[in-house]
């Protein structure tokens, strides 16, 4: 007796599938989370070389915004001879209850503390 299993196929294929796109859009949260870090870092330097010229909080900061970085928060703070340099951008998750697992904003912090004298 042959039987016709593309009934079957198709039920299989409709339990999969959810949990398909969920593996799909996680991926992609996680490459925006790893390529906003990587963007943070980079800025980071860029930042310490205008503060170390310019010395001017507010400069830094419209400095920011010129490069095209919206809604990146900075801190900037010296002690004992060393400047250490936050910052910290929002990053909306698009997978579906990945808000719940990781916080809906996502905040992306990068810190640097590098070595500085005036």
């Amino acid at each position: 007796m042959i039987r016709n299993r593309k009934g079957q196929a198709l039920i299989e294929f409709v339990i999969i599938l959810p949990v398909l796109i969920l593996l799909i859009f996680s991926f992609i949260d996680l490459g925006r989370i790893i390529l906003e870090n990587n963007k943070l870092e980079n800025l980071t330097t860029n930042v310490i070389n205008r503060y170390e010229k310019t010395k001017d909080y507010k400069d830094v900061s419209s400095y920011i915004k010129e490069l095209g970085y919206e809604n990146v928060e900075l801190s900037i703070k010296k002690t004992n001879g060393t400047l250490t340099i936050k910052l910290e951008r929002e990053l909306d998750m698009i997978t579906p209850g990945m808000d719940s697992i990781l916080g809906d904003p996502y905040f992306v912090k990068v810190e640097r503390v590098v070595n500085y004298e005036e």
